[in-house]
């Protein structure tokens, strides 16, 4: 069933930080990256993700923690299979969402079937911050959306988290 006309992400297992949580728990978390003052305060927040079936594999730090500056490579993820989304959303409500491309799944273009498994995580991964508290409202980065059209990834490059969010995904079950 679509809620607002987003279909639904299918999420039902969370690995935070690498220690499972259920929904409810995250609601907080979500809702303080996409408070503006809580963001200011932080100087943003990094993320690396990944979706394997129905279960999403997620670390978030603040972009700073006693003073020194954070790095995604600080964040690890339990499960990382070959579909990891980077992402930074930072004090001026901005987020960057990249993907992380392995060698042997990116080079000169998507290996076959890649460039749809990628599409339906940054799909989910938006479905599931907006089920979870996060602003639907929320910009893409001029990066984020230049590299969507770069890649072809959309026909409509998204320019929200909601619009990303509504796109369609090859893995939709109407």
């Amino acid at each position: 069933m679509k809620n607002n006309n987003i279909t639904p992400s299918g999420i039902t297992s969370i690995l935070l930080n690498k220690e499972e949580k259920n929904p409810g728990e995250l609601k907080s978390i979500m809702t303080a990256m996409s408070d503006r003052d809580i963001l200011i305060q932080k100087s943003g927040f990094l993320f690396n993700s990944s979706i394997n079936g129905n279960c999403l594999c997620i670390g978030i730090l603040p972009y700073f923690i006693n003073g020194e500056r954070t790095h995604h490579y600080d964040i690890e993820l339990p499960e990382s299979g070959k579909c990891i989304l980077l992402g930074f959303i930072n004090s001026n409500a901005l987020l960057t969402i990249l993907f992380k491309p392995e060698s042997d799944t990116y080079k000169d273009g998507f290996l076959p079937g890649m460039a749809d498994i990628f599409r339906d995580n940054y799909v989910r991964l938006a479905r599931f911050f907006i089920e979870n508290g996060f602003s639907a409202d929320f910009e893409l980065d001029l990066v984020t959306k230049c590299l969507f059209d770069e890649i072809k990834m959309f026909t409509d490059i998204p320019a929200t988290v909601k619009e990303l969010a509504m796109q369609e995904t090859p893995f939709d079950i109407s």
